[in-house]
């Protein structure tokens, strides 16, 4: 077993908010250098939802009402 199998069996002991704030403060140490591109199918996601708002077909969130869902969604809000 590869230290990292370890390490994600170890993370998968921690509960929803202490995996959160394992994501959180990985993601902060990762390069942009090293991001994985987008697979092709979420690039064309995007690319629809981006054709169906300019159509007037979807509307939009502000990041703020996005981030309280999210977060009343993980119980990290009352």
């Amino acid at each position: 077993m590869s230290t990292l199998d370890q390490i994600l069996d170890a993370a998968q002991l921690l509960n929803s908010r202490e995996r959160a704030q394992l994501i959180a403060a990985l993601w902060d140490n990762v390069a942009t250098s090293d991001w994985v591109p987008p697979e092709p199918h979420w690039i064309a996601e995007a690319n629809r939802r981006s054709d169906a708002y300019d159509a007037g077909q979807l509307t939009a969130s502000t990041w703020e009402e996005v981030r309280e869902r999210a977060r009343r969604k993980a119980g990290l809000d009352g």
